[in-house]
């Protein structure tokens, strides 16, 4: 009989020291700032002020993609104007690793845009500011549905289906 309990004892408190060391790693993230952020975005375009709007990107997403970006959404704003409503479609937390392995929590966000002559599917990955302060867009998507024309910039994710059933 002792010998059994032991064996259940030890059991249990590996089982613990695991279910600690797991928990460590996880981090709740609220997404409803960062959803807030992205309508903020959208809300500055509606207004017509790109330029707020244009700090809201990341410094990275700037020096890497900024220029090309901001010429994309003017020629976009210029053939099919500017954006008219938003409305959020969902979010849900995506972790992205940087180059050293430190984790940070993103927030993919899909917003369906309408503009005068054209509606679209826009995905922002919204995260921490390295200070981890504020928020910035990392990575911005759009699929206009017109055509299913497709443009990326930044960090993006792409969603893969492993199981489904009927």
């Amino acid at each position: 009989m002792g010998t059994k309990l032991f064996v259940i004892v030890g059991a249990v408190l590996c089982v613990a020291v695991l279910g600690v060391l797991s928990l460590r790693k996880l981090h709740y993230v609220d997404p409803k700032p960062a959803v807030a952020f992205g309508e903020g975005y959208f809300s500055k375009l509606k207004q017509n002020q790109v330029a707020d709007a244009f700090a809201m990107y990341t410094d990275g997403f700037m020096q890497k993609r900024g220029q090309d970006w901001r010429k994309l959404l003017n020629q976009l704003n210029t053939e099919k104007g500017g954006v008219t409503d938003f409305k959020t479609v969902g979010s849900q937390v995506a972790p992205v690793t940087l180059r050293d392995s430190t984790e940070i929590p993103c927030v993919l966000v899909r917003y369906q845009v309408a503009r005068n002559s054209l509606i679209s599917e826009e995905r922002l990955t919204i995260c921490p500011r390295q200070r981890g302060e504020d928020w910035g867009i990392a990575g911005h998507e759009i699929t206009r549905s017109d055509i299913g024309q497709y443009f990326e910039a930044g960090i993006t994710f792409q969603e893969k289906t492993i199981f489904k059933t009927n």
